[in-house]
């Protein structure tokens, strides 16, 4: 049950699993860590494809003597569960994650330049009756592996080389795959040693027949969810300085008393610079580029305890109205504590895991309430330190959210209210407004809501709620004026806006004061045409091709919009909105690969 229960170890993936083999060598003060991953070639059907073979972790480290290595393979074995200080937990990583990912794992460890200790975990010997780990004996490292690592990590007094074989359980099945992984994984989870210069970890990849023949040798750099490192993995021209910048001057400090000794939890805040929002063209959104598509990979709240990440939660992501809300990306927020916390934060055996942070993330994140009435309902004392910590973080990241929306809001185009020539948004708004006052007025359809909102409100409190409404969406101040003025005066029904919205949505529908709101997803394909297309109108008529067709594909939305509307079933709405997200993914499949069709 013991090799059971190892197997079923849960990583978060094979990286992670890898992470665990590297904190062992970070404990053990290695100056240099390398990950070398073998292929080997396996007939597939008729073909003959590389696929990964084994994985091993070498470093230079202090090595370990026969008891120590027969201990660190025993579950819970460990040599360090009483130290002060330091990323180990339990002394059941080097076992718990080889076997999560593997049937077997080979260790030699050697020290004072003697021959290697070796022994090993076996899978199919334990299910055959053995549970003893072997008594190590010396046997030196095979040619293979001297061949694939470096000479001078070899050739130190100390060290030891940790090989996963029979590998059944690894995600990927080539070493370019999970190399990359690593790469990103690795660089976020141990980017303060790398940062520090401690340690200097390298990911290598060769084949079988020739191991000295690396296809992969990359260096791995910090990968850091804060954005405030410099020499990062971040894409240029962001990998050589922050791309964020400190949200408030200094982390925020949280002391408590555990045990009697009084320790603190530091929180640190981080926020997009405004530059790097800059595109060549407002249509761009920032996002879509480089460096935006690296920020979506390092969203959520970096939990880290003793300089090691544990997890990167994502319990605080609601915020914004989506789980996915791409403004979720220019923020950053560190939680640091010492391993004096590790009950109160809830850290598991394996260090993937803040169960209590967690916990009160879930709880107190996703709800729009004071701190103190969610507490108060569920009488959780307002003093408790983790819901205090998580509290504070939302209040922050929320804040954060409202200014990301300000800048984005600043680098777009402010439309024009009236413009001097008619343009294809305010002639579909129009269009479709007197198609729907005709129809009623025909007996065809009866009025919704939303009509009746436009009709009975007040002219006054329409045009302020509206401006209120507009200015939350990130539009300025005067110009949301003017919107609203128009919008109410003229007695039109629709209004298109800008909006990051989640996955594949191309449009969001919103009934607010008797307008119907259209919100065009920044983040889709069909938004960069459409502004595109209009971009290059100037003074052509309204007779012009490419004016009609911006034209209907504004009224094609916004009779959803009024489909939509008119739906009184919630069931029934939320089927139709289900359906636009899946037309969403169908127009971004075919729209991009027009772009790659046509450059």
């Amino acid at each position: 049950y013991t090799i059971r229960a190892l197997r079923d170890s849960r990583y978060h993936n094979s990286a992670y699993a890898v992470a665990e083999l590297i904190d062992n060598s970070v404990e053990a003060g290695a100056p240099d860590i390398q990950v070398l991953c073998m292929e080997r070639q396996e007939r597939l059907g008729t073909q003959l494809r590389w696929r990964l073979a084994k994985i091993a972790v070498l470093d230079n480290g202090e090595g370990m003597g026969r008891r120590t290595l027969l201990e660190a393979l025993k579950f819970g074995g460990g040599t360090r569960h009483n130290s002060p200080s330091g990323i180990g937990k339990y002394g059941m990583g080097l076992p718990t994650s080889s076997m999560s990912q593997c049937k077997r794992v080979d260790v030699w460890s050697w020290r004072d330049g003697s021959v290697p200790w070796h022994s090993q975990i076996d899978v199919d010997a334990i299910e055959g009756g053995d549970h003893n780990v072997p008594i190590p004996e010396r046997l030196d490292i095979p040619e293979l592996w001297k061949a694939a690592g470096d000479k001078e990590i070899f050739s130190h007094r100390s060290g030891t080389l940790v090989v996963w074989s029979r590998l059944d359980k690894v995600q990927w099945r080539t070493a370019r795959g999970i190399a990359s992984h690593i790469r990103t994984e690795v660089g976020r989870i141990h980017r303060h040693f790398i940062d520090a210069d401690i340690h200097r970890m390298r990911v290598v990849a060769f084949r079988e027949p020739r191991p000295a023949e690396r296809n992969i040798d990359s260096r791995i750099v910090p990968n850091d969810p804060l954005y405030l490192i410099q020499g990062t993995s971040t894409p240029v021209p962001w990998d050589d300085r922050p791309m964020f910048k400190p949200w408030l001057p200094t982390p925020r400090g949280y002391r408590l008393n555990v045990d009697g000794r009084e320790v603190t939890v530091e929180v640190t805040y981080s926020i997009v610079k405004r530059e790097a929002l800059v595109t060549e063209r407002v249509t761009i959104n920032p996002g879509s580029l480089p460096h935006g598509r690296h920020a979506r990979h390092n969203i959520g709240v970096s939990v880290v305890r003793e300089d090691r990440e544990v997890l990167l939660e994502d319990a605080f992501l609601r915020e914004g109205g989506s789980a996915d809300n791409p403004q979720n990306r220019w923020w950053g927020c560190q939680v640091y504590f010492t391993r004096e916390c590790d009950e109160l934060f809830g850290v598991d055996h394996n260090k993937q895991m803040v169960a209590n942070f967690t916990h009160a993330a879930k709880v107190l994140a996703r709800d729009d309430r004071s701190n103190q009435e969610i507490l108060d309902e569920m009488e959780i004392d307002d003093s408790d330190v983790i819901y205090q910590i998580v509290g504070d973080i939302r209040d922050q990241t929320r804040a954060m959210m409202r200014q990301i929306k300000q800048m984005f809001a600043q680098r777009r185009d402010p439309p024009d209210p009236s413009p001097a020539n008619p343009t294809p948004e305010k002639t579909a708004i129009k269009t479709a407004t007197d198609a729907d006052r005709s129809s009623i007025e025909a007996g065809h359809e009866q009025p919704t809501d939303t009509d009746s909102d436009r009709d009975n409100i007040p002219a006054t409190q329409r045009i302020r709620d509206l401006k209120q409404d507009l200015e939350e969406s990130g539009q300025d101040e005067d110009v949301a004026y003017q919107i609203a003025e128009m919008l109410v005066n003229e007695d039109l029904a629709y209004w298109f806006g800008p909006a990051q919205l989640a996955g594949s949505q191309m449009f969001s529908i919103r009934s607010r004061h008797g307008i119907l709101h259209v919100d065009l997803n920044t983040d889709h394909p069909i938004y960069d045409l459409i502004r595109h297309v209009e971009g290059r109108l100037g003074d052509r008529s309204e007779s012009d091709p490419a004016f009609q067709a911006s034209v209907a594909i504004r009224l094609l939305l916004s009779s959803w919009a009024r489909m939509e509307d008119q739906t009184a079933s919630r069931e029934t709405r939320i089927m139709i909105q289900d359906v636009a997200i899946n037309w969403g993914r169908q127009v971004a499949k075919v729209v991009d690969q027009l772009r790659e069709r046509d450059g």
